[in-house]
């Protein structure tokens, strides 16, 4: 980062600050949409899905913007709460442009190393 400007350099790598959340079971999309919203600096908006090839209809998922991409992993980091909250099974699936990750009750003491994984710096 410079100094001088706060902005990074030009050939910084890319930062994602977007993501697409999606749920195992759409009847708990609402409850993490409310979720994610805690999380200070997060955006969150629900949005229509894209429909899968030869689907006759669509879900919904949510859309989070965040300034930076430690605030993603923090996003990351919630989600073993959030499942483990559930009455039933769940799995969350994080997509950015780069990468895309699944926790789920399977890999819920495995979300650190899937961080450093994905975001070697957060």
């Amino acid at each position: 980062m410079n100094p001088l400007t706060s902005e990074p350099p030009r050939d910084a790598p890319r930062v994602p600050t977007e993501a697409r959340i999606s749920v195992s079971d759409q009847a708990e999309l609402r409850s993490l949409r409310e979720h994610l919203r805690r999380i200070r600096g997060a955006q969150v908006e629900q949005v229509a899905a894209e429909p899968e090839a030869g689907a006759l209809g669509s879900g919904e998922l949510l859309q989070i913007a965040v300034p930076a991409a430690g605030l993603l992993a923090v996003v990351v980091r919630t989600l073993p709460e959030f499942i483990r909250s559930r009455r039933s099974s769940v799995s969350v699936t994080v997509e950015t442009a780069d990468w895309n990750v699944t926790v789920s009750g399977e890999n819920l003491d495995d979300v650190e190393s899937v961080i450093k994984r994905v975001l070697p710096d957060a």
